[in-house]
């Protein structure tokens, strides 16, 4: 036996072990980082459809442009408590179950036009609805619109802000004594 043979084919073996586990499919990250949420990059990219269909772009950005979806999350992340949380990401897990009722489809596959019929639906059939999606889309929609009126773009293109008392206060102005009428 060649023992230079040998030792090439270790190395090698060893080098394929080490490079198999990189070549694997791994499934799709969240971009952001989240402490309790366990969210897959799917299930994120669900939330900036559902971003983008509330509020769509149209000559300014829409939600899904701004980042209004990963405010969502940061904000379920963050200020939910564990037991609503759980609810959150069961409807999250359930809601395309709820979508396939409407269209047949799940919402990722939708057109623009059958993603808007299942939102409407779901704001219509909202009482029948299983109570974590109910938590999932009244929490996601208000999220949403709170990222995006909060965001840099509203706040600077849309929606200037101003602060308060303004350019026109004039601090200096001497107190005269007023009569009752």
């Amino acid at each position: 036996m060649n023992r230079r043979l040998v030792l090439k084919q270790l190395a090698m073996a060893t080098a394929g072990a080490m490079l198999l586990p990189a070549c694997g499919v791994d499934p799709k990250k969240v971009s952001i980082a989240l402490n309790n949420l366990k969210v897959s990059g799917d299930e994120e990219d669900l939330i900036a459809e559902i971003a983008d269909t509330i509020i769509p772009a149209t000559d300014t950005p829409g939600a899904k442009a701004v980042g209004a979806h990963l405010f969502t999350l940061v904000m379920v992340d963050d200020c939910m408590e564990k037991s609503e949380q759980e609810k959150y990401l069961k409807g999250l897990r359930s809601f395309n179950d709820s979508t396939k009722k409407i269209t047949g489809k799940s919402f990722i596959k939708a057109s623009p036009e059958e993603r808007l019929e299942i939102l409407t639906a779901l704001e219509k059939d909202r009482d029948n609805l299983p109570e974590e999606t109910k938590v999932f889309y009244s929490r996601t929609r208000q999220y949403i619109v709170q990222g995006y009126t909060s965001s840099q773009h509203f706040l600077t293109d849309v929606k200037p802000y101003q602060l308060i008392p303004g350019p026109n206060y004039k601090g200096c102005i001497p107190v005269t004594e007023q009569k009752p009428a």
